[in-house]
């Protein structure tokens, strides 16, 4: 898939704009602060209907206006999709060939958008809710029904946290909301053990391309409880034990929601052992791996890299490019790179002009 047109209205510093993108490597080349990073903003909103800043809808809306537009097209094989976003004061509308979307989540079907931003050279050494939120999408993107049971089991906590909060506590009720929860924490921890083995099939073919040494990378995860064939009244047991713990910090303190994963490179942490390079080489894999996770093709995830090539040394840039032109559409931002093989737009000041060649 790729994305072959978008036009933007008083989204963050855009006032109006349209711009068509063509497959391979596409390069937003221009000063610090002159709109290069808001279009790929406007790109991951179009997967996840959110920004990867972290910001509200609302600061997207360029000042003093009261919405903000994105509109896009999107090609898979030769099937054309339309998708128009509004955002407002009030929330936003998300419309896919002209009909209303009940989830968002389901745009992953039509637009897929992975994401590198310069904070994610910290994700190894960052909270683990970090790396949680990274398997949370990533999963997400591959099986639909992993975003129901994460909504689920965050529904569950919620109650089981008021039950402890409460003065004199319902014990019953609390069985009854824990034992759902054990069921729940299942099938996300089997989805997650899953997601983690088929990446460290693919993480050590992306290493291999862009670092010279001969390298073990495998990412090792930390699952609240081991599934077992007694699973059920362990887990039981574990929330048993903790219990105590829990109504002292009125907070559900084991579950998914505590979950963890490392990466080792040659059976040592990366985030205590590596080196600053290590780490920001290595996140970049581990953000790429996940497009080889999807077999079909045409489906194949669309890569926006934010300022990706300013930390690396020229021989890991010529690396990472030459491996960025063997994907379906790639976008990057840079300040003063020029990069051969790739389609070139200057960002001035939240205009963009098409390089012609």
């Amino acid at each position: 898939m790729h994305i072959s047109q978008i036009q933007l209205k008083n989204f963050r510093g855009y006032y109006s704009l349209k711009l068509d993108f063509s497959s391979g490597i596409n390069v937003f080349i221009g000063k610090n602060a002159s709109g290069k990073t808001n279009l790929l903003e406007a790109l991951h909103y179009l997967s996840l209907t959110k920004s990867f800043k972290g910001v509200e809808d609302k600061e997207l809306i360029k000042n003093k206006e009261s919405k903000a537009i994105i509109n896009a097209e999107v090609i898979e094989n030769t099937k054309k999709t339309r998708i128009d976003v509004l955002i407002n004061e009030k929330g936003k509308k998300i419309l896919i060939n002209d009909k209303g979307v009940n989830k968002l989540s389901s745009l992953n079907k039509f637009v897929n958008v992975i994401v590198f931003e310069p904070q994610d050279v910290n994700i190894f050494k960052d909270l683990p809710k970090v790396r949680r939120n990274y398997l949370d999408i990533n999963i997400s993107k591959l099986n639909p029904l992993y975003n129901e049971l994460i909504y689920k089991v965050d529904n569950l906590l919620k109650e089981r946290n008021e039950i402890l909060k409460q003065d004199v506590i319902d014990f019953n009720q609390l069985d009854i909301i824990t034992l759902e929860l054990i069921k729940e924490e299942k099938q996300i921890i089997e989805m997650r053990e899953k997601f983690i083995n088929d990446l460290n099939v693919v993480v050590n073919k992306v290493v291999k391309n862009l670092k010279e040494e001969n390298n073990k990378i495998k990412i090792v995860y930390f699952p609240f409880i081991k599934l077992s064939k007694n699973y059920l009244n362990e887990a039981t047991e574990l929330y048993k034990s903790n219990l105590e713990n829990d109504i002292k910090r009125k907070a559900t303190n084991i579950g998914i929601h505590r979950e963890d994963f490392i990466l080792n490179l040659n059976g040592m942490n990366i985030a205590t052992n590596g080196s600053q390079g290590e780490n920001r080489l290595l996140a970049i894999c581990l953000k790429l791996s996940p497009y080889f996770l999807v077999d079909e093709k045409s489906k194949h995830p669309i890569i926006a890299l934010d300022d990706v090539l300013s930390e690396l040394d020229n021989n890991h840039q010529k690396k990472l490019l030459g491996f960025l032109e063997k994907l379906d559409q790639v976008f990057i931002t840079t300040t003063n790179i020029n990069i051969k093989n790739a389609s070139i737009y200057e960002i001035d000041n939240h205009h963009a002009i098409r390089r012609t060649k």
